[in-house]
């Protein structure tokens, strides 16, 4: 299972947020890109990083700090937030990411996507599944919409996307666990690999998606708040294996 470090950015500067809510946690670094660079050279295989006020808006004004952090790193990264058309799908791709991530208008407007897949390969789509009580969210997790999260994957599994982006909005940067059921429910519902996000507190929760059946973990606050290190997170999912 790859272990993904995160970098969320709000305002120009590295954050983590609880529950996804502007104000809240902490201010990690003014500068994003030294933080990318950090888990890179701590041996990192993949980055995830967000533009979270283009989440929340639709304006990606972080946008060229994340330009830039994609010419300063050399390893695969994640890019989401706010990408709302294929422009801004185009020219995040364009500018060195490897996936795209695709939420609010993948779950508003499926001929978005029937569109998005005939100018970009499915291998570089992640679609987001921002979940809160059963229910995908949107609009950077302002708005609930009507699907579960089982239900939007199963609308976009003949896309044959990279994968899907699982997160536990309730659990997000609270560093108190991870619904495992929840995991292996989506996973059972979906032949596309699952990434989770949210909540994980420990090496075990870890294990616990490994065998769960998650392709990958997005971890931020834990590894922010040294509850452990890179290393140590890889060390857990290699020891089974992965």
């Amino acid at each position: 299972m790859l272990v993904i470090p995160s970098v969320d950015i709000k305002d120009g500067k590295c954050v983590k947020l609880i529950q996804g809510k502007p104000g809240s946690g902490a201010v990690i670094s003014s500068d994003p890109v030294s933080i990318a660079k950090r888990w890179e050279n701590e041996g990192a295989k993949i980055l995830h990083v967000i533009d979270l006020d283009g989440a929340f808006t639709g304006n990606r004004k972080n946008w060229p700090i994340v330009a830039n952090l994609l010419r300063e790193v050399n390893i695969p990264v994640q890019v989401g937030g706010g990408v709302r058309n294929l422009d801004e799908a185009l020219e995040t791709l364009d500018a060195g990411a490897r996936w795209v991530i695709i939420g609010t208008t993948a779950i508003e407007d499926p001929s978005f996507m029937l569109g998005l897949v005939k100018f970009v390969d499915p291998s570089q789509l992640i679609i987001a599944l921002d979940s809160r009580r059963g229910k995908v969210l949107k609009h950077g997790w302002t708005r609930e919409s009507e699907e579960s999260p089982s239900e939007l994957a199963e609308r976009y599994q003949r896309f044959n996307i990279a994968a899907y982006l699982y997160t536990e909005v309730e659990a997000e940067g609270r560093v108190q666990g991870v619904n495992i059921q929840s995991v292996k429910s989506l996973v059972s519902s979906t032949k596309i690999p699952v990434i989770y996000s949210g909540g994980i507190s420990s090496l075990q929760d870890l294990k616990e998606l490994m065998q769960a059946g998650a392709y990958g973990a997005v971890i931020g606050s834990a590894l922010y708040k040294g509850v452990f290190s890179l290393k140590e997170a890889e060390l857990a999912v290699e020891k089974k294996g992965s």
